[in-house]
């Protein structure tokens, strides 16, 4: 039992290993792939025992019998399997039957029946037992082809393929070995028992057989095998002779065979074995020049025995089963004697050289030309082989040569049997039956081998040969001047002589004769100067004769013609006037005239053009004559090859009109005669159809060209309308219902009429002109409808429902009932033929059908019409079942049989798929039947799956010239481009019928699987995914990139289409990804480059389409992989692209085209400041160079191109061609604007035919030739057009990538410096692609939008958000980039997933990034927009990398947490970084300079933006103001500033409610942000002013535009986001950034500078009424936006009024000083009077509570922002207050008094009245008094320790952030929408959250602590004013008044901003105290509720917290010392 523990192979050792073999030889030898030889030899060498021993099965074993039938309980091992497996009883019994039937061991018959069930999807429909029988065969046959093909690699005589010579040399080795254990012997010992009958009976037996598919499998597979056995011996003795044993095997074979096909001609095997011995008998190598040396090769030569052994087999042996086969091998044996006999033979072989008389008689005597013409010439594989024909050309020549004076006798015997036969018919006798005619049987052999010439060899060219110069006066001796060699002389003095003194029995054998020789253009051209050269001897064979005796018949029969027109019922054949044999002679002749004038162009010329022959009118005229049928059907084929010149075939169409053969018009002289009652009366009773055929091929020819339009014109309408009525009426739709003798003729009638509709309706173009009737007048008066071309009479048969219609469509159901029989039957080629065109009819109405139909529509026709789509969804009466459409699909299923056929019907499907209304029904009308769907299926995949190498890029409308393989090509490739179309189709489409989706459910649930598990079928998916994964894995990469480039292309495009679809992307990337790992594997072969061989732009163009549609995949893999937390899927695919792979093993660095130059780094590097050293390539210790493949990528994309040349004219016009060009321009399928060649093709030369005059005739072969140039600079431009779009799409494919690996995957996949070192690598290499100056614009502008993502990446990488901050200060990953401290500088090599790098490395890589930008921003100047935009943008990114993020608010400023974060990096390093970058920029000098500024004041409107604020990034660290003196100089401030007031109209237009777009609004916005940058520093802030900002602000008619505020009062109004913002936003737009310029001159300029607060007051007062709205402040809620806006406006107006000195600018008493006096002073009461409102109270604190929290999008916190404006709006009122006390001076007797001294507010908790108070402070003279600034100071200070305990709370939770609980993270990071976040995102959401609390906290301290020390200041003077210095009104008047006076004066002295006591020296407007009003009571009840207000518990809260927060500030200590003098004021004076 130990043989039962073995192993079993479920691939089946009869099947899988000789498959391989099979793919590994066919990939050695004839794909010659270098990496196969070497498997090759192992192979073989593994393979050799099954050579030796062939096709022996292994033997069956009881043993192995018993432990398959216990299998069921004990199981059995299965390779690669663990344990056992059991079998069913059923796979057992079907395994021993298999044994069996096939002798087969029952190991080997269960591994079969195994295979079978795994190929199961393979073959839909069929069991697993069938299927292990193909399998059976097909394994034999895999390895007999193996054998075949190796025995042609062999070293040989008669051919090569062209291996390398070690290849062929152990090659030849084994096969030697093989041969020398009796490979011949057992070859035909399997051939003689092979016999098909009886293993069919045998199959049958054991039901191995199924259906009629299946059994024609099993027998082509059979009959292959045994083929394929014989032709390994051929191809042996081809390449090497045989041995005597050898050859007596072949000769005892052929004696014993019997083998024939049923039509009499030998059966393929035996014919195979009978050349094989022609072959080896063969000495034609003696005739070599070095034939010594080969003769001793041979064993003809070398064995002494071998002639005499040969010889007496061939001669005495046995009796021949066949004895023409004997007679054969005689002829070759009789000629090879002859041959050895004249050759240095010794004595013992002459007695055998002297039979070869002989044996030549012998041959002769048993007729062997006979047999060889009718057995094997005949035979159908004959003329297909091309070493059988030379083999016999060989042997009949040499007998004409060798054998002369035979020959001669048999010349000799003929004449003399012709005057026999010639006496015997003078006395009406029968000639003798005895007589021999071997001459004429040796020409009909002639004719019959050179008629057929499938592969254009033209052997008979050997047979002519000119006669000498001198011999006579023809044309020969100026036209050849060689010496022709003697061998041709012998043949052609052959049929020379043969022609001479011909009897009439040989006449018609010699003519077809030359008719066979005449088979190509050389020899019909030598036949017809032979014929003519004849005519001057009167010989009967020659073109005088010829057309002379036709001219007689003419002559003749004409007269017979009966005068009267009732005579059609005679016969018009019986004419006594041609004999039988006569008429033979006439057939022949015209025969040989036809196959003259087919073959040589100017033999038809020279024909037609002989005044003397006049052949057109003779042809014509016996036509018209009473002959049989079968005469005028040659007639007419005749003139059929007379019109293949187009200038022949014009003038034929009015001969034919005018002859009447078909009866056009009424006025024929036939009557209703012709070919009509030909047809109808006499073919059709005979059911033979010659006539009509002919007629069809000769009206096939005259369409090639155009139908001439005045065709019957004057006798009719013009026009192909009767001869169209004709070919469709009386012919095509009644052919089916005529008898037929001959069944196959049936289908040559419906074939030739549908060659002609096709050929009609394909060149038919549409115009409008054809719907509109026209009337033409006829002889005889009157006027006829005008014909339309015929093109337009069959498209609207065609779209019609009619007779035509109907026979294609039964045509086409018919063809299918046939060929679903896979028998063969008559006619199959012809009716294949037939349905062809049928199908091709229907396609080429398909594809035109749009453009006629909406022609028809416009015109107004009354034609009806209905779509073909339509159509095709009728019933089929047959099946009475919608099935057209299915039956056209069927095709698809025979495309080994017909691939024509499925290409076609691909086509046809691709065309209805577009149609709408029948889409939705066609899945349902393909998988009604489930059999037949699993056929069209796996049709399907049998077209794609063919392995044909595509060849060249061929029209595929021009498929009838295509080959077999480019066919099939073609239609794998319309499949893919079905599947693409019909994908994004509404479910379900044919596209997820035929990639195996659900079509009854959605088709995103379908479950993807490999083909046969859980019932899977094998789709077209997984073709393409085989067809892809071929070669993956292995050195050469997918082998379809270069065997199938458009196919490659096409399939990665479905893929992408499949993975972006919406419905299909999940299934697809989830089977790709799980089964296949299809792109990890297929990007391990990325970039894809092209062979060494090739180097066509087209080529280029499909790797970077195939490149493009992978990348694109990848992109979304890794998105979705991302998205759906896929770590791993991700991260394999990043380290892949982003890891250094192995680039060569050169050294140098890689160009952009992918080769690679030493010198180019170095090069490249020092030219551009680029490092690729650092970030390019890197050089490894073995010298290969490694280089990410992100960048091996990018370096195959080429940007620059060569263009073609600019055409160079000398007939045309260069303008006009070009529009000519234009004219032709449309879009391809990949959306490429390209010519249409063909439709310029056509208007050129219908240029060209339109030139006219004998000057034009000369010139017309020059503009020919000028044409050819323009349509090959077209070409050449369509393919540079082509590849401009492959490079654009593959750049944009690399871009997905690159920006989806950056931005959708996580962050964490790729952090620190890695991410850092690939941002670098990519820029710079980017940068240095952008800085070649070949560089295409074209092909660089998209670079700089990747490089704008880039930047911004690495940007973050410097960067971080103030969130990431707290967790840096407890970690230290992060080195700083610009920080060397923690880094070796010596290590420069940066390498993924290292954490390495240097101060100086990034900072010098910082700074040839900033360069390359500057350097590109400096390039495209001039160039795209768009381009310098986004240069701008990542100039921006960059700029900001040097900018300090923000500390954390901790409310600490003295620790620094964050030491060594990347993120907080030292102050010292980023100022060096910044003070570079300064250097950088500045080193460009005034250039650079120019071109930003140039573009800032014009341009485009985004370039103007960003350039703008670059000039902002720029101005900011320009210390030196370098760029601000160049712009002062330039004029550029002054520009800027001067258009505001130009723009000014527009931004009028920006507050309309319908604006136009908003790009004004956002360009002021821009310069606005850069002019308050300028205000930022002192002398930007002077140069501003100096310009006259304020002024140009204040003539801005825009801000006077303030739309009503009641309008937005409604809460959140102001707030809602819109695509075009509302008119109050847009107004704030414009309105703040003037407010932000206004604060910022006059924060930089100081309070010193009065000038600025003047100016700024006189552009308040110019908006005097914009402003009291502001102040006004009537929202009733609070509004962000609204808060905002007064925050802003309070700060303006309180710093410029608090400030400014706008007095000294007027003159004294001017009108405008009282009007500017009483604006600003309207606006500062109001002003006053806001303080009161935002008063910390109670009310306004519920307000703030009852605020929405909402975070916008951006991620503001509403509700924080709305109590920090509201705290602003406080601290500038309060702010305002304390600036005018102290402007008055230091002393509190003379300062400013703004509140009166009572504190009644103080005692409120709220003061519910403020609102009140408010309007009061507003309209009247009394100012509020000083109780409000009391009750905010308590307000301010009690709200400041509740915040100030908030923010510690949230300092420690941002420090613990660990220890926070769910929930608290949670509700930090945004509560539900985070449920699926996991815990570390949602930390880091909280954590983002907390820092941005914090900082909404410390602004808020800061805000109420600053109006708490303001409000201190106000309240000490005020307090310190009424308790020491005031006195009451009521103490007495002169002392008053003498006070009074002293404090006028003082204010008088402050100027005319300050106001006086003196009510009366002041407007009604004044902000001071009435002083008048305060009486003695007034001091009393300040002075006793002053403690009680301001007692000790306040002043000690100020005191805790100017401890607890004011230490960390500067002014450290003030409100101690305002507490301290307070304290003493009222301890003192109350």
């Amino acid at each position: 039992m130990a043989v039962a523990g073995m192993a079993l192979n479920s691939g089946s050792r009869m099947w899988t290993p000789f498959k391989e073999l099979h793919v590994l030889v066919d990939a050695a030898i004839f794909r010659k792939q270098p990496d196969a030889a070497h498997d090759l030899e192992l192979a073989l060498r593994k393979h050799k025992p099954s050579f030796i021993s062939l096709l022996q099965n292994p033997a069956k074993n009881r043993i192995h019998k018993e432990t398959i039938q216990k299998a069921t309980t004990e199981g059995i091992m299965i390779m690669g399997q663990q344990g056992t497996q059991t079998l069913t009883q059923q796979f057992i019994d079907e395994a021993l039957i298999i044994s069996d039937l096939f002798s087969l061991n029952e190991y080997a018959a269960v591994e079969l029946l195994m295979a079978g069930e795994n190929q199961l999807s393979h073959f839909p429909g069929l069991t697993r037992g069938l299927v292990a029988v193909l399998l059976y065969y097909d394994g034999r046959r895999s390895l007999v082809n193996c054998l075949r093909t190796l025995i042609q690699a062999r070293e040989g005589r008669t051919w090569t393929l062209g291996l390398s010579d070690d290849l062929v040399g152990m090659i030849t080795r084994f096969t030697d070995q093989v041969m020398e254990e009796g490979l011949t012997n057992k070859i035909l010992e399997l051939v003689k028992g092979m016999d098909l009958t009886r293993e069919l009976d045998k199959l049958q037996e054991d039901r191995a057989l199924g259906n009629a598919k299946h059994r024609k499998q099993v027998t082509d597979l059979f009959k292959e095998i045994k083929l394929s056995l014989a032709e390994c011996l051929f191809c042996w003795v081809c390449q090497s002779p045989l041995g005597k044993m050898e050859t007596l095997q072949l000769i005892a074979f052929l004696k014993n065979d019997q083998s024939v096909n049923p039509d009499g001609t030998l059966d393929n095997v035996s014919l195979a074995v009978l050349m094989t011995l022609l072959y080896s008998i063969d000495v034609a190598v003696v005739e070599q020049e070095d034939s010594e040396d080969i003769m001793q090769k041979y064993p003809i030569f070398v064995d002494q025995t071998y002639v005499p052994a040969v010889h007496k087999e061939i001669t005495l042996g046995q009796q021949w089963a066949n004895l023409g086969v004997k007679a054969l091998v005689e002829f070759a044996w009789a000629l090879t004697l002859r041959t050895m006999s004249q050759q240095a033979t010794g004595p013992d072989l002459n007695e055998y050289c002297e039979d070869d008389e002989y044996v030549m008689d012998s041959a002769i005597q048993e007729h062997v030309f006979t047999f060889v013409k009718d057995t094997v010439v005949a035979s159908s594989v004959f003329h297909q082989e091309e070493f059988y024909i030379r083999k016999l050309h060989t042997l009949i020549t040499d007998f004409i040569i060798q054998m002369p004076l035979k020959v001669k006798e048999l010349r000799n015997r003929g004449d003399e049997a012709a005057r026999i036969i010639l006496a015997h018919a003078q006395e009406g006798l029968p000639p003798p039956t005895h007589l021999r005619t071997d001459f004429e049987e040796l020409m009909k052999l002639i004719a019959g081998l050179y008629q057929k010439d499938p592969l254009k060899l033209e052997l008979a060219l050997e047979y002519w040969c000119p006669p000498e110069a001198g011999q006579n006066g023809s044309s020969f001796a100026t036209v050849y001047h060689y010496r022709p060699p003697q061998r041709q002389v012998s043949l052609f003095k052959f049929v020379r002589l043969a022609g001479d003194l011909l009897p009439p029995s040989l006449y018609v054998p010699y003519i077809n004769m030359l008719m066979g020789l005449a088979n190509g253009p050389q020899c019909a051209h030598h036949c017809f100067n032979l014929l003519k050269f004849n005519g001057g001897h009167a010989s009967s064979v020659s073109w005088d004769h010829f057309f002379l005796s036709l001219n007689q018949y003419y002559a003749s029969l004409r007269q017979e013609l009966p005068l009267s027109s009732e005579s059609s019922h005679i016969p018009r054949y019986a004419s006594r006037g041609i004999t039988p044999q006569e008429l033979y002679g006439l057939i022949a002749v015209l025969k040989l005239t036809r196959q003259v004038a087919e073959q040589d162009d100017s033999a038809r010329i020279a024909l037609c053009e002989n005044q003397q022959w006049l052949p057109v009118v003779i042809l014509f005229g016996v036509m018209s004559c009473s002959v049989p049928p079968a005469l005028k059907a040659e007639l007419l084929l005749t003139l059929a090859a007379f019109a293949k010149s187009p200038e022949i075939a014009a003038s034929l169409w009015q001969s034919l009109e005018s002859s009447q053969i078909l009866p056009t018009h009424s006025q024929s002289v036939q009557g209703s005669g012709g070919i009509q009652v030909e047809l109808d009366e006499v073919e059709a009773r005979n059911e033979e159809f010659p006539m009509t055929r002919a007629f069809l091929d000769f009206l096939s020819v005259l369409t090639d060209i155009p139908v001439p339009a005045a065709l019957g014109a004057g006798y009719r309408a013009p026009g192909f309308d009767p001869y169209l009525d004709f070919l469709r009426d009386s012919v095509f739709l009644k052919f089916n219902t005529r008898a037929y003798k001959n069944p196959e003729e049936k289908w040559q009638v419906s074939k030739g009429t549908l060659e002609v509709l096709y050929k009609l309706l394909r060149d038919h173009e549409i115009l409008g002109e054809h719907f509109i009737d026209q009337h033409v007048e006829v002889q005889g008066g009157g006027t006829a409808l005008a014909n339309n071309p015929p093109g337009h009479n069959l498209l609207i048969h065609m779209l019609n429902d009619g007779g035509m219609l109907k026979m294609i469509l039964y045509i086409i159901d018919e063809a299918t009932k046939m060929l679903d029989r896979y028998v063969p039957f008559p006619g199959k080629e012809y009716l294949e033929r037939t349905v062809l065109l049928c199908l091709k009819m229907i396609e080429v109405t398909l594809e035109r059908q749009d453009q006629f139909i909406n022609m028809l529509r416009d015109s107004g026709s009354s034609v009806m019409v209905a779509p073909m789509e339509k159509l095709l969804m009728g019933i089929n009466p047959r099946s009475g079942k919608a099935d057209h459409v299915v039956n056209i699909v069927k095709f698809v299923t025979y495309k080994n049989a017909v691939p024509e056929h499925a290409l076609s019907a691909v086509k046809i499907l691709c065309s209805v798929c577009q149609s709408l209304v029948v889409q939705p029904e066609l899945v349902g009308m393909l998988t009604e039947n489930e059999n037949t769907s699993e056929d069209l299926l796996c049709g399907f995949v049998e077209c794609l799956e063919t392995d044909d190498v595509e060849v060249a890029d061929v029209e595929e409308d021009e498929d009838e010239e295509l080959t077999g393989a480019q066919i099939r090509n073609a239609t794998r490739q319309n499949i893919l481009k079905l599947i693409l179309y019909t994908l994004d189709q509404p479910s379900p489409s044919v596209a997820h019928f035929l990639l195996g989706f659900e079509l009854r459910k959605p088709v995103g649930k379908t479950n993807l699987q490999d083909p046969g598990v859980m019932g899977s079928p094998r789709t077209c998916l997984h073709s393409i995914l085989t067809i892809l994964d071929k070669g993956v894995g292995t050195r050469t990469g997918p082998l379809c990139l270069s065997e199938a480039p458009l196919l490659a292309e096409l399939a990665y495009h479905t893929i992408y289409s499949l993975c972006a679809n919406k419905d299909t992307s999940s299934p697809t990337m989830r089977y790709l990804r799980t089964t296949q790992d299809f792109l990890y594997r297929h990007v391990q072969h990325v970039p894809f480059r092209k062979a060494e061989f090739d180097s066509g732009p087209s080529s280029e163009t499909t790797l970077l389409n195939q490149q493009s549609w992978l990348l694109k995949s990848v992109a979304i893999e890794l998105r979705l992989t991302a998205l759906n937390k896929q770590r791993s899927h991700t991260q394999r695919l990043m380290n892949l692209l982003l890891e250094d792979t192995l680039v060569s093993q050169q050294q140098g660095g890689m160009r952009p085209d992918g080769t690679f130059d030493p010198e180019y780094s170095y090069l490249e590097a020092d030219r551009t400041g680029l490092s690729t050293t650092q970030f390019g390539q890197r050089q490894l210790a073995s010298g290969g160079q490694t280089r990410r493949k992100v960048l091996q990528i990018l370096d195959v994309i080429d940007f620059t191109q060569a263009y073609p040349a600019p055409m160079q004219f000398e007939f045309f016009d260069h303008s006009v061609i070009e529009q000519v060009i234009s004219s032709c321009e449309q879009k391809n399928e990949r959306g490429v604007v390209l010519c249409n060649v063909k439709m310029l093709y056509r208007i050129l030369m219908n240029e060209l035919n339109a030139l006219q005059g004998s000057t034009a005739a000369g010139q017309r072969p020059l503009v020919a030739q000028e044409i050819e140039s323009v349509l090959a600079y077209v070409v050449k431009r369509n393919s540079i057009r082509e590849l401009l779009h492959g490079k654009r799409q593959a750049f944009q494919a690399w871009r997905h990538v690159v920006e989806v690996t950056l931005t959708a995957c996580p962050v964490e996949l790729l952090t620190g410096e890695a991410r850092q070192n690939v941002l670098f690598e990519l820029l710079q290499d980017l940068l240095l692609k952008m800085s070649d100056t070949d560089a295409t614009p074209e092909l660089t502008s998209p670079v700089a939008a990747v490089i704008l993502t880039l930047m911004a990446n690495l940007r973050q990488c410097f960067i971080m958000d103030q969130s990431e901050l707290a967790q840096l200060q407890h970690t230290s990953q992060y080195v700083s980039l610009l920080d060397s401290s923690g880094v070796a500088a010596a290590n420069q090599n940066v390498v993924f997933g290292q954490q390495a790098g240097s101060r100086t490395l990034f900072a010098s890589s910082l700074q040839v990034v900033l360069k390359g930008l500057i350097e590109h921003v400096l390039r495209s100047s001039g160039g795209q927009q768009r381009v310098r935009a986004n240069m701008y943008g990542a100039l921006l990114y960059y700029l900001q990398i040097a900018v300090k993020p923000k500390p954390l608010p901790t409310l600490e400023t003295v620790k620094n947490r964050s030491v060594g974060s990347a993120l907080t990096m030292k102050e010292s390093e980023l100022e060096k970084l910044m003070r570079e970058n300064l250097m950088t920029i500045l080193g460009y000098g005034e250039n650079f300079m120019e071109v930003v500024c140039r573009d800032a004041c014009d341009g485009h409107d985004i370039g103007r933006m960003l350039s703008l604020a670059v000039l902002d990034a720029i101005l900011a660290i320009d210390k030196h103001q370098v760029w601000l003196s160049y712009m002062v100089s330039k004029g550029y401030i002054q520009h800027l500033i001067d258009s505001l007031l130009h723009d000014d109209d527009k931004l009028q237009g920006m507050l309309n409610p319908s604006p136009e777009p908003l790009k004004a609004l956002y360009i002021y916005e821009s310069k606005m942000g850069l002019l308050t940058r300028l205000a930022e520093t002192p002398s930007g802030a002077h140069r501003l002013l100096q310009c006259g900002i304020m002024g140009r602000l204040a003539e801005c008619a825009f801000f006077d535009l303030r739309p009503e505020s009641g309008r937005f009062h409604a809460a959140g109004f102001e707030e809602t986001e819109t695509f075009i913002p509302n008119i109050m936003i847009r107004y704030r737009q414009l309105l703040f950034p003037a407010l932000r310029l206004c604060l910022a001159a006059m924060t930089s300029l100081g309070i010193e500078n009065r000038e600025v607060a003047n100016q700024v007051l006189r552009f308040t007062v110019a908006h005097a009424d914009i402003f009291n709205s502001i102040l006004r402040d009537r929202h009733a809620v609070l509004s962000r936006p609204a808060l905002e806006e007064l925050s802003l406006t309070t700060a303006v107006i309180g710093r410029a009024a608090s400030e400014g000195e706008p007095e000294n600018d007027f003159t004294q008493g001017d009108t405008s000083y009282i009007e500017f006096r009483g604006h600003l002073s309207r606006i500062q009461h109001q002003l006053i009077a806001l303080l009161p409102k935002y008063c910390m109270s109670e009310s306004l604190k519920n307000q703030l509570k009852d605020v929405d929290a909402h975070i916008t999008e951006d991620g503001r916190d509403t509700k924080a922002e709305i109590n920090i404006a509201v705290l602003e709006i406080a601290s500038n009122v309060v702010a305002y207050c304390r600036a005018v006390i102290s402007k008055a001076g230091m002393s509190a007797q003379y300062c400013r008094i703004m509140f009166g001294p009572s504190l009644i507010e103080a005692t409120s908790r709220d003061m519910h009245s403020f609102d009140d108070l408010q309007s009061m402070v507003v309209n009247s003279s009394r100012p509020p008094n000083l109780g409000i600034v009391v009750y905010q100071l308590k307000q301010c200070s009690n709200h400041f320790m509740t915040v100030f305990d908030s923010h510690k709370q949230h300092l420690r939770k941002l420090n613990t952030l660990g220890e926070l609980s769910n929930e608290e993270l949670k509700e930090l990071s945004g509560g539900t929408s985070t449920e699926k976040m996991s815990s570390q995102q949602r930390q880091q959401l909280a954590k983002k959250r907390l820092v941005q609390i914090l900082g909404y906290i410390a602004q808020e301290l800061k805000l109420y602590f600053y109006i708490i020390e303001n409000c201190l200041f106000i309240l000490w003077r005020h307090l310190e004013y009424y308790l020491i210095h005031c006195v009451a009104a009521d103490q007495g008047q002169s002392l008053f008044q003498m006070h009074a006076k002293k404090q006028a004066l003082r204010r008088l002295q402050d100027g005319p901003s300050m106001n006086s006591f003196h009510k009366t020296e002041l407007s009604d407007d004044d902000l001071s105290l009435n002083v008048t009003g305060v009486s003695k009571d007034d001091l009393d009840r300040l002075r006793s509720d002053a403690p009680v207000y301001i007692n000790e518990s306040v002043l000690k809260k100020l005191q805790e917290m100017e401890e607890c927060y004011g230490k960390s500030h500067s002014r450290y200590g003030f409100t101690e010392g305002l507490v301290r003098r307070i304290k003493r004021l009222i301890k003192l004076h109350t």
